[in-house]
């Protein structure tokens, strides 16, 4: 399947303006961070002044050494100078933190892969739900204004890649598209092996703490089809920004015989609580989440809310008995006519 073509409306736009505002979603990973800092490499090599806004936090390994390059909030000389917004890896005013009170009035294109997001936000859309990532997005944008990335750009698109995507992990009918625009990356010299130890590799002794104290709360509910972990609030103190390798605990559950889907819960300040759910083929967690007032991909997904932990627990048990009950019904034998 081949992911959908470039907007005219999207290269006109890129053309438009001397200056750009290219902004990222909060708490960025490296495929957001990874799109936000090709494109503004890309208008700048077209020419233009590119300037890099970013929520924060900077907590990933994988990012932190870029976090110098972005502001927080658009600074007063910039506020009056016509400019093109950029919002990419998020379809959501409220996703880009306080950000959105600096961007009124002015023109956005949004970029993303997100099924979840506010349809009238963007006066520009480029949204592929079929993309694994955004950073591919930014590639088919170079290559259909008749460029090609350069070998620092394709290092961070495949970077973006590898980090959306648990490194080819979750690729499925788009996978003949994107390989062949990954094989245009290592035309430049970009090695799977040296993306894999950069995203992948060098984590911390306390990130293996963390990954065995999560470990240690699993209880697995409908007959092992549903999995759960969480992180109380004196362990979230515990363990912060790198330290928690929750990509590494969603990958070892799944991976359970019966498991269908996960939820890791997590007690944070101020009496919240945040929810991410993962799950196998057959379980859409975006359309739970949604349910929620979250959002996400079909099998990555998450929400917070102001329910305390054995609440939202027992809500999400509850909701996954309904969610499994026309699953199993469906696979039921069929009762032949007499």
């Amino acid at each position: 399947m081949a992911l959908e073509d470039v907007p005219r409306r999207l290269i006109e736009f890129l053309d438009k303006y001397k200056t750009y505002f290219v902004i990222g979603h909060k708490e960025p990973d490296g495929d957001c961070l990874g799109s936000q800092l090709v494109m503004a490499s890309f208008l700048g090599r077209r020419g233009k002044e590119a300037f890099l806004f970013s929520a924060g936090p900077f907590d990933r390994k994988e990012i932190r050494h870029h976090e110098g390059r972005f502001a927080k909030r658009i600074p007063p000389e910039l506020k009056d100078i016509p400019a093109g917004v950029i919002v990419l890896d998020c379809a959501a005013l409220e996703r880009i933190g306080d950000l959105a009170q600096d961007i009124g009035g002015r023109e956005i294109a949004v970029i993303d892969h997100h099924p979840s997001g506010d349809p009238f936000f963007g006066d520009i859309r480029y949204l592929v739900t079929s993309a694994p990532c955004v950073t591919l997005l930014v590639q088919k944008i170079i290559e259909a204004c008749g460029g090609e990335p350069t070998r620092e750009e394709a290092h961070l698109i495949f970077s973006g890649f590898s980090t959306d995507t648990g490194f080819f992990r979750h690729l499925e009918n788009e996978a003949e598209d994107v390989l062949r625009m990954l094989s245009r990356l290592a035309g430049k010299g970009i090695t799977p092996k040296r993306i894999y130890r950069e995203t992948h590799g060098s984590y911390s002794r306390e990130s293996r703490a963390f990954i065995a104290d999560a470990l240690k709360t699993m209880e697995i509910f409908h007959g092992g089809r549903l999995i759960f972990v969480h992180e109380l609030l004196e362990h979230a103190r515990r363990f912060q920004g790198e330290h928690r390798q929750t990509d590494t605990v969603y990958q070892l559950l799944l991976a359970t015989e019966g498991c269908e889907a996960l939820a890791f819960i997590r007690e944070e300040a101020e009496g919240k609580t945040a929810v991410s759910l993962r799950s196998q083929d057959a379980i859409d967690v975006g359309r739970i989440c949604r349910d929620f007032g979250g959002g996400g991909h079909k099998n990555a997904a998450g929400f917070t809310t102001p329910l305390p932990f054995a609440e939202i627990r027992a809500a999400l048990i509850e909701y996954f008995k309904k969610t499994f009950a026309p699953i199993q019904a469906g696979n039921q034998p069929k009762k032949e006519n007499p």
